[in-house]
């Protein structure tokens, strides 16, 4: 009757041991889910740990309830805390990427935009290149110097005369000058007198007369859209000999060829000076009119020969000096 007592005794413990078992093993599955480098090492120990509970009934057969079995799942709950680690991290790798994000948006500059903002400014000067158009009202005093000789003779050809006409046309072109002042222009110009003829108590045709010139002025504004204009030329002039009066510079060149002086029949140059002072108004952003007061002084040659002829030393000099004083109304375009 002892043996059959016996096995009760034997198949209780193991029993018992065995629902431990599985109850530890459920316990570690999701362990061994969140960590499998850890639980295996784990796992491996635990295992042999668990397994030896049931040799000791065998080498103490007579131990009534022995429970080594919940020790099992205690150690569990201790193995979930390694799960939370790898739940932690994502927030810091997280946090991290604002801070990434926000450093290209802590310095936006638009200091490149602020420096290309002056580019309009060389829209200041509105048509800079301008055409002048204009009409002259002058007064002339002129004095014609001349005198003839032959050998140690002398004869006096001077007179002094007023010119015919009173009216000319003059043309120009002028630009500023940017890089002293956009109020200092310069430029050229031409004038035409047409014929031009000597009046008063000696009437004397010389012919047709033209200037060119270069000419400077600087504007001061006075007033809204009004500018005071001071200014100054200086060109030369070309006397084209034409037979317009019945005493002519072209008569005079023929009859001297005709007595055999070397005088030939081509324009005679001269030179012009002077100032001038204006006013200039604005009309719109391409048209200005404009009102000036000048003085010119300038001289024409006419003759200087020099020569021997059949034993005779022949000399003959010729030479005008006139000085205008006039008005010029006229308008200027800008191109």
């Amino acid at each position: 009757m002892q043996n059959p007592l016996r096995s009760r005794t034997l198949s209780q413990p193991l029993s018992r041991v065995c629902c431990g078992i599985l109850s530890a093993l459920m316990l570690l599955a999701p362990a061994v889910e969140a960590a499998p480098a850890r639980s295996k090492g784990r796992t491996s120990k635990k295992s042999g740990a668990s397994k030896t509970p049931p040799a000791a009934p065998a080498s103490q057969p007579q131990t009534s309830t022995p429970e080594p079995a919940p020790a099992a799942p205690v150690a569990a709950p201790a193995e979930s805390k390694p799960v939370s680690k790898p739940v932690e991290d994502p927030p810091r790798a997280a946090e991290s990427k604002p801070v990434q994000e926000s450093r290209p948006a802590v310095a936006p500059r638009s200091t490149p935009v602020a420096r290309a903002a002056p580019a309009p400014a060389p829209a200041a000067a509105p048509g800079g290149v301008r055409v002048g158009l204009g009409g002259d009202l002058f007064f002339e005093s002129a004095r014609m110097t001349g005198e003839q000789g032959i050998n140690a003779s002398r004869i006096d050809e001077s007179f002094t005369y007023n010119s015919l006409g009173f009216v000319s046309a003059t043309a120009s072109l002028t630009t500023p000058v940017s890089t002293v002042s956009e109020r200092l222009r310069i430029g050229a110009g031409v004038r035409v007198f047409g014929n031009y003829a000597a009046g008063g108590g000696r009437q004397f045709g010389f012919g047709l007369l033209n200037e060119a010139f270069v000419s400077g002025e600087y504007g001061l504004p006075v007033a809204d859209k009004m500018e005071l204009v001071l200014g100054a030329r200086a060109g030369l002039s070309f006397l084209v000999p034409t037979q317009t009066q019945e005493e002519n510079l072209a008569g005079e060149i023929r009859r001297l060829q005709e007595q055999g002086v070397a005088v030939w029949s081509v324009p005679r140059v001269g030179w012009l000076a002077g100032p001038s002072v204006g006013a200039r108004r604005r009309m719109s952003d391409r048209i200005w009119l404009r009102a000036d007061l000048n003085g010119q002084l300038g001289q024409q040659y006419l003759f200087a020969t020099s020569q021997e002829i059949s034993g005779l030393r022949y000399t003959k000099n010729w030479s005008t000096l006139a000085l205008r004083l006039g008005l010029t109304l006229g308008a200027e375009f800008a191109l």
